[in-house]
């Protein structure tokens, strides 16, 4: 064999040989690809990438469509210092390298955390030790919320191992109006209080995300059909409540409650026709020298975090309560709003027991109506003494809906307290006769009022509007508690309160008022013995307006107010109750329906009314001139139709014995004039239920 075939013969050897390895290591590569044996998958890492699609939390809205909670794209810078670390140094190695008598900085966390201080405004010294703190970690967040200034200031730096991500920001447009019923959102946008709690699961989103193939220099390779799962926006919420209303409110409870030095207040404006919650309004302040009876830690941390006392913190209402047990008395039969009550003349009235109730005049007997007008406690216990103790438990206090929840959908909420029926005693029942031994809330207080106001029929309340799938709003339950007549004739006696009694200071020169004040003192909290402090009280005071087609009920309550500045329901908490009535029906349109001749005597009487109150009635009723005698209620309704519309859909509501749904438009609300019966019909009025509904 020359040497020229051997050669041949070895290259030919060492071909086949290379190509054989080659072959070999390209199927070894392949294995270790798709099928590496189990102890080389950990050093492998991950070949495919995750990137997230934002999705919004849903809005919360008010009943016209404000914006109250509305999620925003943010902005977070994150570290990770170990890339700062090992990128700084090797910048430094390369300049020496190029240029071995520069000077560099010699330290890439000092560098890093001095050049971040100027855009963010932090100390370098603070965001060094972070760094420092946490050199071995690989994600570390600098500034959880950039301003669009600080972003751009990020963006024009030249810092290996800083990034920017985006993340959703919860904004709240209104302030802090409506803050506690609005409630807050945590870190991971999760509600933890108010609405944004008690709808959450309707709020919350979820993000999307799409899964790929990619290389080591996380270029995309590939995506594979079905690893994109698009983002799911959260539901929008429409609240009850009237951002403008709220406002309203809120700033005429402040102004009580500072005037009066009092440890706090709660007013609820409600819509007695639907149910609806306009406004809720819980304020509790320190007072310096004063132990506070009422605290709250969590709203010292937010507002927004606070529980909501309209609702959790049940108060004695005390003759504010008298109307459901003077309604009840009058049922029954046991007065007529005629009979005469045998009030003493001087001096205590004294029980079958041996009880002595007093009252802070003495009339002598009087007209039952006279009973509930002038807030006589020795009336109301001698009707207290002739019902039974069934007729107290369950037509007056579990009729109306006390010591049971309203299931208004807000967290906390509690049943108030009642005394249980094995307990209850002849001394209760005189006690609860004039709204002592008894806690309610200010929603249970409104949602039975409104009984008083609707032909006897008492709604559900609710703090969010249910939409339909054509966009409108779902009618609300309502149940019959009391005969419309009943209902008319007590509301007659509390527009007696009003003109007559303990509510004269609270009479509005637009509105034909009626309601009830009452003053209880303030129970010991648990520690500072029984009983009740002698000088420390509750105000409070409830009514509604126009008289006729009521369109709004407002309860105030003052907390603890300083004794020195004013302490009964009437003067304190009457005129607040009064001016938010007013100022809430002009703005709904509400056509004023005071009479001339009393609207001349307010208004001369010298009480304590706004400044401009002459000014504010003469503008009130030259717009309701120009609006033609129209009564404009009907627009405060988030998808009010027409009053043809009105009437079609109280017509076509179907009537039960237990319930009825009524239109969120206040359709069919209307009372007769002559017996107070609903136009719409119902079992509690008697009236044929084909009878034609009456629009607003």
């Amino acid at each position: 064999m020359t040497l020229s075939s051997r050669i041949r013969g070895i290259s030919r050897g060492v071909v086949v040989v290379t190509i054989v390895a080659l072959g070999a290591t390209l199927l070894r590569t392949a294995q270790l690809k798709t099928i590496p044996p189990s102890k080389l998958i950990p050093a492998m890492g991950s070949r495919t990438s995750t990137s997230t699609e934002l999705a919004a939390r849903g809005r919360i809205l008010d009943r016209r469509g404000r914006i109250l909670a509305t999620s925003v794209v943010g902005y977070r810078l994150f570290a990770d210092p170990a890339t700062i670390w090992k990128r700084g140094n090797d910048k430094i190695r390369e300049g020496l390298k190029s240029d071995p008598q520069a000077s560099f900085p010699s330290d890439p966390f000092a560098d890093a955390a001095a050049s971040l201080s100027t855009v963010l405004g932090k100390s370098a010294a603070d965001i060094e030790g972070i760094l420092r703190l946490r050199a071995d970690d690989r994600y570390v967040v600098i500034d959880g919320d950039l301003s669009e200034l600080e972003l751009d200031g990020v963006k024009g730096l030249d810092i290996e191992g800083i990034g920017i991500e985006s993340k959703l920001v919860r904004e709240y447009p209104q302030g802090s109006v409506a803050a506690p019923v609005i409630g807050k959102v945590g870190f991971e946008q999760k509600g933890l209080s108010g609405a944004e709690l008690s709808f959450n699961s309707k709020l919350l989103a979820k993000n999307g995300k799409l899964t790929f193939l990619r290389d080591v220099q996380r270029n995309v390779l590939h995506i594979d059909d079905g690893n994109f799962i698009p983002a799911d926006d959260g539901s929008d919420v429409r609240l009850s409540i009237d951002v403008v209303l709220q406002d309203i409110a809120e700033r005429r409870l402040a102004e009580a409650v500072r005037e009066y030095n009092a440890g706090g207040g709660r007013l609820v404006a409600f819509d007695p026709q639907t149910g609806d919650v306009l406004a809720m309004v819980d304020i509790l302040r320190s007072r310096a020298g004063w132990k506070e009876i009422t605290t709250d830690p969590s709203r010292k941390i937010d507002p927004a975090l606070g529980r909501n006392r309209c609702l959790t913190d049940p108060f004695e209402p005390g003759s504010t309560f008298k109307p459901f047990v003077w309604e009840t008395a009058t049922e029954i039969g046991i007065f007529s709003p005629k009979s005469i009550v045998p009030t003493p003349s001087a001096g205590p009235y004294r029980t079958s027991f041996g009880r002595a109730i007093r009252d802070v005049k003495y009339y002598g007997p009087v007209p039952w109506r006279t009973v509930l007008v002038k807030s006589l406690n020795s009336g109301m216990a001698i009707a207290g003494e002739r019902m039974s103790f069934e007729d107290m438990q369950h037509k007056v206090v579990e009729r109306f809906g006390f010591g049971r929840l309203t299931n208004l959908g807000v967290p906390g909420e509690t049943t108030g307290i009642v005394t249980t029926p094995a307990a209850w005693s002849k001394y209760t029942q005189t006690s609860v006769a004039m709204g002592h031994e008894i806690g309610v809330t200010p929603v249970q207080m409104v949602r039975a009022f409104s009984s008083f106001c609707n032909g006897g029929w008492m709604p559900q309340p609710r703090i969010a509007l249910p939409i339909g799938p054509d966009g409108r709003v779902l009618p609300t339950v309502q149940t019959p508690v009391i005969p419309a007549n009943i209902a008319l004739e007590t509301r007659s006696a509390m527009e007696g309160v009003l003109t007559e009694g303990t509510g004269r200071k609270a009479q509005s020169a637009l509105y034909r008022m009626f309601g009830k004040s009452g003053t209880a003192q303030l129970p010991k909290p648990a520690g500072q013995g029984k009983g009740y402090f002698e000088d420390r009280y509750v105000a409070n005071f409830i009514a509604g307006a126009p008289f006729e087609n009521p369109r709004i009920v407002v309860l105030c309550v003052i907390d603890d107010p300083d004794k020195n500045k004013g302490h009964f329901g009437g003067s304190i908490a009457g005129p607040v109750v009064r001016d938010v009535i007013d100022e809430s029906l002009q703005y709904l349109g509400v056509k004023p329906d005071q009479i001339a001749s009393r609207r001349a005597e307010i208004l001369s009487s010298g009480q304590d009314l706004p400044v401009d109150a002459k000014d504010r009635v003469a503008a009130a009723l030259i717009f309701t001139d120009v609006a033609g005698n129209e009564d404009l209620a009907a627009e405060s309704s988030p998808d009010a139709p027409g009053a043809s519309q009105i009437a079609v859909v109280a017509q076509s509501l179907p009537a039960h014995p237990k319930s009825r749904s009524t239109s969120a438009t206040h359709a069919a609300t209307g009372s007769s004039k002559s017996n107070g019966t609903k136009k719409t019909g119902s079992k509690a009025s008697g009236v044929n239920p084909s009878s034609k509904a009456k629009s607003n």
